[in-house]
């Protein structure tokens, strides 16, 4: 029917076209969420977030203990947990945060040191030096498959589709519009803003030389297939998996916030980088999860990181001898 469509109209055809993977228990929909479960969800990834690792490298911590201990304090809550009824479903939450902090803090860095690998990356040039790197992370989403075990999650849970590309975009008081939008016009919209803002973020820090850029031509399949696999990795470990254990914990829309926040403090040490960093990688988290949510998919996650990470992979090449 034509016409102009109401925001409670966009609302219920976004509500309407949800299949039943994607819903909810009954309490969580309408609003009743256990503040323990809150609690102790909100608490985990705080606990297994950066924030330990911030403020132990202020002191002086600079390796392997602090990650570890905090993969050990939640995988001990985690198995506290899952003994209760009421508190089995966050307790898989806890575990996905613990194994997340125990791939990317130590064990990819552990591979990373082993006299092997490092062979391996000094006989490397530059380009396929960075896909190893981010290689090493994958082990990670693999360790996260043990969380799957008896949660009978499938590859809609997970939003492991493309998912619907023009899907209705439910208007936040964060986002500047509140007209009716769909996300085959926000999508490269977005593409464009986060380009411009990563551009001046990575040009402010690294300062590159952009003269080498032609002569770095050679390194596009390398940074298609780094940003490819980057990309791919931190949507499974960041937001497929942590939001579909999420679904009977909190409310969508606040899952999506908690994955968004786990993100941009993760990125305190990366790039984008530093507390402005953490900001930037907050705000698109809660883009590329609520893209995920509203489209039922990671067709524009991944499409708009991937596209993200290409342009830090440039920066970087430039900026090699600054």
């Amino acid at each position: 029917m034509a016409g102009p469509v109401s925001e409670e109209t966009s609302f219920s055809i976004a509500a309407a076209e949800v299949p039943p993977a994607f819903i909810s228990k009954p309490d969580v929909m309408a609003g009743r969420t256990d503040p323990l479960c809150r609690s102790i969800a909100w608490g985990a990834m705080i606990a297994g977030s950066m924030v330990p690792m911030i403020f132990g490298r202020s002191a002086g911590e600079d390796g392997y203990s602090l990650p570890v201990a905090q993969v050990l304090i939640l995988v001990i809550a985690a198995a506290i947990l899952s003994r209760s009824s009421r508190l089995r479903a966050v307790g898989a939450f806890v575990l996905t945060i613990a194994i997340l902090r125990l791939g990317w803090s130590v064990i990819a860095p552990v591979l990373g040191d082993w006299p092997p690998v490092q062979s391996l990356m000094n006989s490397l040039d530059w380009g396929p030096k960075i896909f190893v790197a981010r290689l090493l992370n994958v082990t990670g989403a693999l360790l996260m498959l043990t969380t799957f075990v008896g949660r009978h999650l499938t590859p809609d849970d997970l939003f492991l589709r493309i998912g619907k590309l023009n899907a209705p975009v439910k208007p936040e008081r964060i986002l500047w519009f509140r007209s009716p939008l769909r996300w085959w016009h926000l999508g490269p919209l977005i593409i464009v803003i986060f380009a411009m803002a990563m551009t001046a973020f990575l040009f402010s820090h690294l300062r590159p030389d952009f003269w080498q850029l032609s002569q770095h031509w050679q390194l596009f399949p390398w940074a298609v297939a780094t940003a490819a696999l980057n990309a791919a990795n931190e949507e499974f470990q960041f937001r497929c998996v942590p939001l579909a254990h999420l679904r009977n914990v909190l409310p969508l829309n606040e899952a999506v916030w908690l994955t968004a926040v786990f993100f941009g403090l993760a990125h305190y040490f990366g790039q984008p980088s530093g507390w402005l960093g953490v900001v930037m990688a907050t705000i698109a988290g809660f883009i590329w999860a609520k893209s995920m949510v509203e489209t039922r998919g990671a067709g524009w996650a991944f499409g708009i990181h991937m596209l993200q990470d290409i342009v830090i992979f440039y920066f970087l090449a430039m900026s090699m001898k600054n």
